[in-house]
This record gives structure tokens, sequence and C-alpha cells, in this order.
């Protein structure tokens, strides 16, 4: 396995991680869409709908997210 396909398999999983902790969206209620990029190759590791209402409490030592616009 190559370094990078091995690097972007462990982003992959902290973005999973990082989305488990927020909670699940029914498929009806207003959603946002998290998507998770790789800062180096601007790859986009993952993406998920979660309630618009949520509001998850960090966990010690997690790391933050930052909402950013996509600029076309």
């Amino acid at each position: 396995m190559s370094a990078e396909r091995e690097r972007l398999q462990l982003l992959q999983a902290t973005a999973q991680e990082i989305v488990a902790g927020l909670p699940s969206w029914d498929g009806e209620s207003p959603a946002v869409l998290v998507s998770v990029i790789d800062p180096v190759t601007r790859q986009r590791l993952g993406h998920w709908f979660v309630p618009a209402t949520a509001e998850p409490q960090p966990k010690p030592g997690s790391r933050h997210l930052h909402a950013v616009r996509e600029v076309s």
C-alpha cells in the first residue's frame, strides 16, 4: 500500500470518527451537509447530513470543525 493511500485511509477513519459523534439525520428535518476535505490534496474524504438543529458537545481533546463557504 502506498504511503499516500494509507494517509488518506487514516484521514477517512478520522473523519468518520468525528461525524460518528454527531446526531443522525432523520431524512426529513432541516439538515446540514458536512464535508470533510483533505487539506493537502483538496480531495473530499466523505460527506454526511446531520440535523441543522444539532449542537454536539465536543469531546475533550477533539478537533474543531470550521465552516467555510465554497468559492466557485
